[in-house]
């Protein structure tokens, strides 16, 4: 498997790694003492995105993988870019979601579907950033807690509530969809500031 960070081959592994995932933990190791964080990991040409790493690359052999590519970025510029992006987005999440819902439980509900795809790949890449900052700040999910949960809990729960709402579209199920928009995925959206406060605070040196 060939190594690449940045665009530059990289043969500085110290020991084979047991499948890729180590590989890309190895790496990410290797830029951490360089002061910098890696954004993006594509193998053979596909990018894997933050959330789906251990699922898709644990147990993927190395020898079976032409090239892991990585991408990466200093850690403080990314920390702070990503940060400022989800504080200026999430603030106008909840209303954005209850405005939804009135579409659905309108008299023209098909109206919601594309703008609720919009909402969802919003949200998508909310998570992902969180993850990054995460990543880069050496934070480990399981063990951060908001609200008296670990972070990696919240985004277990609203993948399940994106699944139902993906659920519902292709149920053509518009009540279901605005029940969720309106009940369940406003406290969601709230509940990702809480956790880009969390990010923030341990950005400034603050472990409690």
């Amino acid at each position: 498997m060939e190594i690449t960070i940045d665009n530059v081959a990289f043969t500085g592994l110290e020991k084979e790694p047991g499948d890729v995932l180590e590989a890309v933990a190895a790496v990410s190791d290797y830029v951490r003492t360089r002061g910098r964080a890696v954004m993006s990991v594509r193998i053979d040409g596909a990018q894997v995105p933050p959330d789906e790493l251990a699922k898709k690359l644990r147990g993927k052999p190395v020898a079976e993988t032409g090239a892991l590519e990585v991408a990466t970025q200093d850690i403080k510029t990314l920390v702070d870019n990503a940060l400022a992006e989800l504080e200026k987005v999430l603030p106008d999440l909840p209303q954005v979601c209850m405005k939804l819902a009135e579409v659905f439980q309108s008299q023209d509900p098909d109206a919601g579907y594309e703008p609720f795809h919009q909402l969802a790949a919003i949200w998508k890449t909310v998570k992902e950033r969180q993850i990054q900052v995460a990543a880069a700040l050496d934070i480990d999910l399981n063990s951060a807690i908001v609200d008296g949960k670990p972070v990696s809990e919240h985004h277990e729960e609203l993948n399940g509530l994106l699944t139902e709402a993906a659920d519902a579209i292709q149920n053509g199920d518009s009540v279901a969809l605005g029940d969720l928009l309106e009940h369940e995925l406003p406290p969601r959206a709230e509940m990702e500031s809480r956790i880009v406060a969390l990010l923030r605070s341990r950005a400034r040196g603050d472990r409690g």
